[in-house]
């Protein structure tokens, strides 16, 4: 990487990153944002929440430029709020994920920019998710049938890891995130993730990757490490993410991305 790069853009994941267990920022977090705002450097989320779950997690819509949310299927601008772009998954590819979900005893549900529809095993097991937006249950058939840019699988037993590979080999991509103390299967079209909606956010503000840096703590935060300049695993929570960051800071609890905004205010904003 070239040397002393001077800072354009952060980008960083929400929960477990940003946001608390309990969906809060410290004021040490929102200190942070300012700092960066202040600095005239641009400020990104790429998150697998929807634009309505941004709102419900109280982020400042005057300090975030561009949310890369649905893990990259959907491009929001919480200040104008207004759509940039949204990625459908295909057909075929929505189908055979309801598909792998209802062999595998598994609650599924998907998201078309505005409503939530899911089946009645993935309303059981969300009974207080998703946060910010509306949601319906409806019958397997009927979830494969609608359109979406991104859908969500969950399991009684918590374990992903089948369904996880089987998505990925034959429905589409997939990454396991955590939202709040749960652990849910992500997917979205293929070739679309957090950093696909990276570089595109990126280049809308007409900035290049190499000059960002992002935070996150969970796989599914890999290919928003992949595309910038420098990375930062928030805590230790998963050993890939600890072994593809450049740099791990404390966890969200004892305030690591603020800690390390500070200290990076301190050097004038530049990375080697």
């Amino acid at each position: 990487m070239v040397a002393h790069v001077l800072i354009e853009a952060v980008v960083t994941d929400l929960d477990g990153t940003l946001v608390r267990a309990d969906f809060s920022m410290s004021p040490a977090t929102l200190e942070a944002l300012d700092r960066i705002h202040a600095a005239g450097i641009r400020f990104l989320v790429a998150t697998a929440r929807t634009p309505q779950g941004l709102e419900y997690l109280g982020v400042p819509a005057n300090r975030v430029d561009v949310a890369v949310c649905c893990s990259g299927s959907i491009g929001w601008s919480p200040q104008q709020r207004t759509q940039l772009w949204r990625e459908l998954v295909m057909p075929s590819a929505v189908a055979r994920v309801v598909e792998i979900a209802e062999v595998e005893g598994a609650g599924v549900a998907s998201f078309d920019g505005a409503l939530w529809r899911m089946t009645q095993e993935y309303a059981r097991l969300s009974p207080d998710q998703p946060h910010g937006t509306t949601r319906v249950v409806v019958d397997p058939a009927a979830l494969a049938a609608a359109p979406c840019c991104t859908m969500a699988v969950r399991h009684a037993d918590g374990d992903l890891t089948r369904i996880a590979e089987l998505v990925a080999s034959q429905g589409g991509d997939a990454a396991l995130s955590h939202v709040g103390r749960s652990t849910v299967l992500d997917v979205t079209g293929s070739g679309v993730d957090k950093g696909t909606g990276t570089v595109r956010a990126l280049a809308m503000l007409g900035i290049e990757p190499e000059s960002a840096i992002s935070f996150g703590d969970m796989p599914n935060d890999l290919s928003m490490f992949r595309v910038t300049g420098r990375s930062y695993s928030v805590g230790a929570v998963h050993p890939e993410v600890v072994r593809a960051a450049h740099e791990v800071v404390a966890d969200v609890q004892h305030d690591g991305f603020a800690r390390k905004i500070a200290e990076l205010a301190g050097a004038g904003w530049q990375i080697d």
